[in-house]
């Protein structure tokens, strides 16, 4: 109401880089006062044009109507692991309303050189869970739903409902063309990578465009993953390509007319681009 965007106004403040804020301090001591969760607190600051000092970082590349427009996305994140555990800590950073988490796993000790939420404390521990405490911890203005299921499997179906975008984390190209089946039934876009070694190709597949299994091949099982291995830091890079694109999509800024692929080489800091 008129009460609290006054309050809001009167709590903000103009930060070094020039921008109107609103100190977290200030937004946290607001939720305790109007009994009301930070993620509204937030939606009111967004709509003065006042940055949550947690968001304003993103001032200069985002505006805050772009802020204000993912705090009302949804997206389902197929993976918790190499891909999907960057994909989900992003997302939450860059301030996404909602994420929901699809993993039916659990750390391993392999797991421990490149995924986000693998330590020695979640060794056997389911890895949406993880994901979930630990992204709650990050930002808990975004909600964050974990389900410790195999996203293509009939009881995930329900859990869907009312998703913008599913990002895709998985590890095989059979499941992967399923999920995009399902993505392309839901009516959204999926945003896919795959990584092996120190490459990764990241692509965004709309509901219109070309079906993933008519581009890679529906029932293909080996990896070059299995092969090459896995670094650190692969993950990481194809994760920041992915949602990067992701936030372009949830913007309405990213084009469903072409089918874009990026081939990413990190060894050589080379990336070839095709159109499909």
């Amino acid at each position: 109401g008129g009460a609290m965007r006054r309050e809001i106004q009167d709590a903000s403040e103009i930060n070094s880089q020039g921008h109107h804020m609103l100190p977290e301090a200030a937004a946290r001591r607001l939720v305790r006062a109007w009994s009301i969760d930070l993620k509204e607190i937030y939606e009111g600051s967004l709509a003065l044009g006042i940055w949550p000092e947690r968001y304003v970082r993103n001032a200069g590349s985002l505006t805050t109507t772009d802020q204000g427009t993912l705090l009302h996305k949804r997206v389902a994140v197929a993976g918790c692991g190499g891909l999907g555990g960057y994909i989900a800590q992003f997302l939450t950073r860059m301030g996404v309303g909602e994420l929901r988490l699809f993993d039916p796993d659990r750390f391993e000790a392999s797991n421990l050189n490149r995924q986000l939420f693998a330590s020695e404390k979640s060794l056997g521990v389911l890895k949406a869970e993880a994901a979930r405490e630990a992204l709650t911890a990050i930002n808990p203005a975004t909600q964050i739903e974990a389900y410790p299921l195999d996203i293509n499997s009939t009881e995930a179906h329900t859990a869907l409902t009312g998703v913008d975008l599913i990002a895709d984390g998985l590890d095989s190209l059979t499941h992967r063309a399923r999920l995009f089946e399902q993505a392309k039934e839901m009516g959204v876009p999926m945003v896919h990578a795959t990584i092996a070694g120190f490459e990764a190709q990241v692509m965004v597949l709309w509901p219109d465009g070309p079906a993933f299994g008519d581009l890679f091949g529906w029932g293909a099982t080996a990896t070059a993953e299995e092969t090459l291995g896995t670094p650190a830091v692969t993950p990481a890079v194809a994760a920041g390509f992915q949602c990067t694109q992701i936030i372009r999509a949830l913007l309405g800024t990213l084009s469903p007319k072409s089918a874009t692929m990026v081939h990413i080489d990190l060894l050589t800091m080379e990336t070839d681009t095709y159109l499909f």
